[in-house]
């Protein structure tokens, strides 16, 4: 047994001595994308499978679910096939509870650390808050599946609590590049599928199609969300071939953008990345060596665009078609904001606590039909009132202070361009599909639990440095 130990003590050691390797975690972030990539393509059980050993053998020689990031973040993307409202998606649920009891047993083998646990409250307020309307709103016959919806947000608690608690060490750099892969894994997947789809339009950017996991328009949502990390691994770069690379990330995911065919993403992401090249001009390691590439990044365009003043200019007529050919349309949305009100000033409880998340059912299309669904009010302001009313407003509100406080206290820097870039979705949430999505939820609770223990790190440190003295 003890020569066990020690060999596994070596391997352990050898382990991490490679995962501090430069170039480590943007070869290991790469590689999980690539197979969520893969598995969306082909086969998602298959793949699922694969990222789920990837995690267990992660565990096992690293002891830390700071590696797992990308294990968690990706795993929702492979589902391709979409759900179906009148029965339970099985295999899934059997290797997403694999997944979940291999994160708790690794998570809570070393006991339970409160301190690590610096946004707790306005998740569990949020949990809370919508999980309450299940004694008051009912899901219709047959699909009694929607009763899991309630317990959404308590998920996404669990899983921060599974996050914070089990990571050791500062994931920072981790979750960055894990981020950035993000958005070229859904640049991907949006690409493959336009391919899939092409000869059915004269015009790619007509089209509106449904990836699985969601619509075209919430991968705009979540590239919007992914490229600010880019964006930070940008300003932290200190060679021109670093930056270079760090740019094509940002390029693919504007490519990205652009297939989504949102034209909130397209607003949102010009704005977003418009912002942050300007802010980099100022914040950048390499400040100079910046502002000297951008200049040559910005000259290339110019002399691309002048070459082909033909395609640029058709191009830019085809995305203002896009934008504007039937005016500036809120989409339905006014008259979704209407029903969700009425419904949350039905009577004084629906005011409190809301008229719950199963509120507004009806039949609609979806990636395998029409099917009853419930209605997503496209505005976190809306959707928050209807789960879970003035109080899940309360929670949303005090969760949005800790986020930020949190980021700041955090790294300076990475509160200037991550807090950029949560600030404008933050705004772009109030007409779209953010705050209660679970393609959403799970990436922005495995930030908010890397951010808070590196902040518990921060602390434990100072205060061994204090001890010493």
């Amino acid at each position: 047994m003890n020569i066990l130990q020690e060999k596994y003590h070596q391997l352990n050691l050898n382990v991490l001595k490679l995962t501090n390797k430069k170039y480590f975690n943007e070869i290991y972030a790469a590689l999980l994308a690539v197979v969520t990539l893969l598995g969306w393509q082909f086969h998602n059980l298959i793949g699922m499978i694969v990222m789920i050993l990837f995690a267990l053998v992660a565990l096992i020689l690293t002891k830390d679910l700071k590696y797992i990031i990308p294990n968690c973040i990706y795993f929702i993307f492979m589902v391709k096939d979409g759900f179906v409202n009148n029965s339970f998606p099985i295999p899934i649920i059997i290797l997403g509870s694999i997944f979940f009891v291999i994160l708790l047993f690794f998570s809570f083998k070393d006991g339970i650390h409160l301190k690590k646990h610096k946004s707790l409250l306005g998740l569990a307020g949020l949990a809370i808050a919508t999980l309450l309307p299940i004694f008051w709103c009912k899901a219709p016959e047959g699909n009694e599946v929607f009763y899991f919806l309630f317990f959404g947000n308590f998920g996404y608690m669990v899983l921060y609590l599974i996050m914070t608690n089990g990571m050791k060490g500062n994931g920072i750099h981790l979750l960055t590049v894990t981020m950035s892969y993000l958005a070229l894994l859904l640049a991907g997947e949006c690409g493959l599928r336009v391919l899939e789809l092409k000869d059915t339009v004269d015009n790619v950017l007509s089209l509106s199609y449904y990836l699985g996991w969601g619509v075209c328009n919430e991968a705009g949502i979540l590239i919007c969300l992914s490229i600010p990390f880019s964006f930070y691994l940008l300003g932290k770069q200190d060679k021109l071939t670093g930056m270079a690379f760090q740019n094509l990330k940002i390029l693919i995911g504007l490519l990205g953008i652009l297939i989504t065919t949102s034209r909130g993403a397209y607003f949102f992401g010009v704005v977003e990345v418009g912002i942050l090249y300007l802010v980099l001009m100022f914040t950048a390691k390499k400040t100079r060596l910046y502002q000297n590439a951008f200049i040559i990044y910005a000259f290339v365009l110019l002399i691309g665009a002048l070459s082909a003043k033909s395609f640029f200019i058709q191009f830019i007529d085809d995305i203002l078609q896009l934008v504007f050919n039937t005016g500036i349309s809120d989409s339905g949305r006014s008259d979704l904001w209407k029903v969700a009100y009425s419904y949350w000033n039905e009577n004084p409880l629906n005011r409190l606590f809301g008229p719950g998340i199963l509120c507004f059912i009806q039949e609609d299309e979806t990636a395998i039909g029409f099917q009853n669904i419930p209605m997503v009010f496209h505005s976190t302001f809306f959707e928050t009132i209807a789960a879970g009313g003035l109080v899940g407003l309360f929670f949303l509100i005090l969760h949005m202070i800790q986020k930020y406080k949190n980021l700041y206290h955090c790294d300076k820097f990475l509160f200037i361009i991550l807090g950029i870039g949560f600030f404008i979705l933050d705004i772009y949430g109030m007409i779209d599909n953010t705050y209660h999505m679970y393609y959403f939820m799970i990436p922005l609770v495995v930030i908010m639990a890397t951010i808070d223990v590196k902040i518990y790190s921060t602390e434990d440190q100072m205060d061994i440095s204090s001890q010493r003295y």
